[in-house]
């Protein structure tokens, strides 16, 4: 890593944390994110995501999430995937919620990518169900989800992205919640990189702030059957 992309690291770090600091009274919390993704064939890709969602920096869990998925592109512009997730939340920090709950969702996505030179244009549409198990009850809802991502590189290693994304339930009430989010992806290597971001997430209550902090790993494994041949 250079001088340069150290410096620019440092600044990304001391603006979100004065973020963080002057959006206290909004519940800042920091979602630890590792994720994958694995190149099977030229059309399919397996991809596999851990989350812990803390509601304070480090201390409160208030989410465990792992998700797994299988994408087939069509081409370069149109995908679709499929896949399941396991979330364990638990809220206990909070005195008028209740006890924690499991989920168990299936998931089904169709993905359109555009460009505008250099500028992406990720576009994602979503529909979830959700399984939901608490305490001596359960309970099954349904949302979709839209998001519009915009990524720009800065370099062969960095590059800035923002996003909005919203969840409509298919029931009544409809508006689910709104995530607006921004952050930086730096490349260390061919197939590892990280992303630092800022979210906020927009309910009918109250808005609740989230920094973002993500590791990413591609593996190729037509390379493998190339090299085996």
């Amino acid at each position: 890593m250079t001088i340069r992309s150290i410096l620019v690291l440092c600044i990304i770090l001391f603006t979100l944390e004065s973020i963080a600091q002057d959006a206290a009274d909004e519940e800042t919390g920091t979602w630890y994110i590792l994720s994958s993704n694995h190149r099977v064939t030229d059309k399919l890709t397996i991809d596999a995501q851990t989350q812990l969602r803390f509601f304070e920096l480090a201390s409160e869990l208030q989410q465990f999430k792992v998700r797994v998925g299988a994408t087939y592109n069509f081409n370069s512009i149109i995908g679709v995937t499929g896949g399941y997730g396991y979330f364990r939340n638990d809220f206990s920090y909070l005195s008028d919620t209740p006890e924690a709950f499991t989920e168990h969702r299936t998931y089904e996505d169709v993905h359109i990518r555009n460009a505008l030179g250099k500028l992406r244009l990720l576009h994602r549409y979503r529909l979830e169900q959700r399984y939901i198990q608490g305490p001596g009850a359960s309970d099954f809802q349904q949302w979709m989800r839209y998001q519009l991502k915009l990524v720009y590189p800065l370099s062969e290693q960095w590059s800035i992205d923002v996003y909005d994304e919203v969840f409509i339930n298919l029931e009544e009430p409809f508006f689910a919640q709104n995530w607006l989010g921004t952050g930086v992806t730096y490349r260390f290597l061919e197939h590892l990189k990280a992303r630092i971001g800022f979210q906020k997430i927009h309910f009918d209550g109250p808005d609740f702030e989230r920094i973002l902090i993500g590791i990413n790993w591609t593996t190729d494994f037509r390379r493998s059957n190339d090299n085996d041949s």
